[in-house]
């Protein structure tokens, strides 16, 4: 882990090409009281969830950090599209009057707007890589400890999946440009659902993947499947029924989100199987829905994580195991405060 020849800083942001996360730790400093960390802390406690504006969710948690008692962290998610109306929220707080803040920052957005983040939030960015920012912040909130070997899989605008050695060392292993941009541009495009959380919900309460995919019972009938030793109801093609008339959009929605989690579980048991390990970490905003609205019961998170650990389970025959930190969204910028230089 870098050793920090100033303070350690008090806030990380990772700025994805979907969603900025934002994370405060408390702490001492002096900086507590920069528009930034005001900012991040009143939205992140605002009880009431409707006044945020669309599509910006919060949270808070603690967790041990370095081995001291529990720490506590604010959390904010925004689109990236909404970059500039963050700034202009933070700016209409006042000037900063404790001087410039130290923000650790990681992602693949951050050079992009590094610029005018510094210059109208009165901030300077110490900016970190994106894998050893997620690896490490998935140290600190699933309490693993350094010294064993990980892999994670980090499902954000495309796929990730990296290692993490027993010395803390990461690397870059392999990845997919079908991510959760692709499942949420083709949701957009073909069915009428306005979110994330409420795609996934339809899917999963009424949808039927197999209305829209083409199973290998359509091309062989039930029958002659069997004879040939493949599942009647195993898919041959996704969307391959993309064109009937009578499919609705939950149906699209589930046969998306099978589409992208098997293409995720085929990945990673691949990996898992090159490193001889059985477990797979999964992080990214794909698995996580932070401070997502109710639907009626029904967790937006749980089905997203449920898909992938059943499609993990299906490509490993049950050798390899799915696990979920409990704020895998965010670890980019938790741990991009933990090893920012």
């Amino acid at each position: 882990m870098a050793l920090h020849t100033q303070p350690r800083p008090i806030v990380g942001i990772d700025i994805g090409g979907t969603l900025m996360k934002m994370v405060l730790e408390d702490g001492t400093d002096a900086h507590n009281r920069h528009p930034l960390v005001s900012f991040i802390r009143n939205q992140s406690q605002q009880a009431d969830t409707s006044l945020l504006p669309a599509g910006w969710r919060r949270t808070t948690f603690s967790r041990p950090v370095e081995g001291s008692s529990k720490q506590q962290f604010w959390a904010l998610l925004i689109p990236t599209a909404d970059i500039e109306q963050m700034m202009a929220a933070v700016e209409a707080q006042g000037p900063a009057t404790g001087g410039r803040l130290r923000v650790a920052a990681t992602g693949g957005g951050v050079l992009k707007h590094k610029g005018d983040l510094e210059r109208r939030l009165g901030v300077d960015l110490a900016v970190v890589k994106e894998l050893p920012a997620t690896a490490h912040g998935l140290l600190i909130d699933s309490s693993q400890g350094a010294g064993t070997q990980l892999l994670l899989c980090n499902i954000g605008t495309g796929i990730s999946l990296a290692t993490m050695d027993a010395q803390g060392e990461v690397e870059r292993i392999s990845g997919s440009g079908i991510g959760g941009t692709t499942f949420w541009a083709l949701v957009k495009r073909l069915t009428k659902f306005t979110s994330f959380d409420q795609a996934l919900v339809a899917g999963f309460q009424s949808g039927e993947a197999s209305k829209a995919d083409t199973l290998v019972e359509d091309i062989y009938g039930r029958e002659t499947s069997k004879e040939i030793g493949l599942p009647p109801d195993l898919v041959a093609g996704f969307l391959g029924k993309l064109d009937r008339e009578d499919l609705s959009d939950a149906d699209v929605a589930a046969a998306l989100l099978r589409m992208l989690v098997s293409n995720v579980g085929q990945l990673a048991v691949f990996q898992a199987r090159l490193l001889k390990v059985d477990t797979v970490w999964f992080t990214g905003g794909f698995v996580q829905s932070v401070g997502s609205q109710d639907h009626g019961g029904v967790d937006a998170t749980e089905i997203a994580q449920q898909a992938v650990t059943e499609a993990v389970s299906f490509w490993s025959a049950g050798a390899v195991h799915a696990r979920f930190p409990p704020n895998a969204a965010l670890l980019g910028a938790m741990g991009a405060i933990h090893i920012a230089p």
